[in-house]
């Protein structure tokens, strides 16, 4: 039985990949590499685009199913590091606020933080293959997410074991 459930932003409920390769030319899988983020991120926060991405694909089918789950959800995305924690998170609260999505928002101030959230039964919906290995190691349920079809699945499954 899930206790608890927490969502990613980036890849999961926003398409930030999406809109770094439409600024900066980079293909979105480079956006991946932390070193293409060195020059442009400052720009980037700047511009606050983290408040106008668009969904992701499947990501409003993905909180519709969710919504049904009776579990308790919770937004737990990363700002990208200290330099601008603030202002990411203010970013990211305008965006799901103008979404109208109320869950509890944890903004951590790095990507290595989300495994400090896990513990047996708790889930994790990411896109990023190392979280969710972390997540997984220090006890929680991570589910990497692709495709919402193939994540609501997958949560079913989890629901109804």
């Amino acid at each position: 039985m899930i206790e608890k459930l927490y969502l990613d932003m980036d890849g999961v409920l926003t398409s930030f990949e999406t809109r770094w390769a439409e600024i900066f030319g980079s293909p979105a899988q480079a956006v991946r590499s932390r070193k293409n983020f060195i020059d442009e991120w400052p720009e980037f926060v700047a511009r606050k685009e983290f408040e106008t991405l668009d969904w992701f694909p499947g990501a409003q089918e993905l909180l519709k199913c969710v919504e049904t789950l009776n579990v308790p959800v919770e937004i737990l995305s990363s700002s990208g590091g200290s330099r601008f924690h603030f202002e990411v998170s203010e970013q990211k609260e305008f965006w799901l606020k103008s979404k109208g999505i109320s869950y509890k928002k944890n903004i951590v101030p790095g990507r290595r933080f989300k495994a400090q959230y896990a513990k047996p039964n708790v889930v994790l919906i990411d896109d990023t293959e190392e979280i969710v290995k972390s997540f997984n190691e220090a006890g929680g349920i991570g589910i990497l997410h692709r495709d919402a079809k193939e994540t609501i699945k997958t949560l079913e499954s989890l629901v109804n074991l």
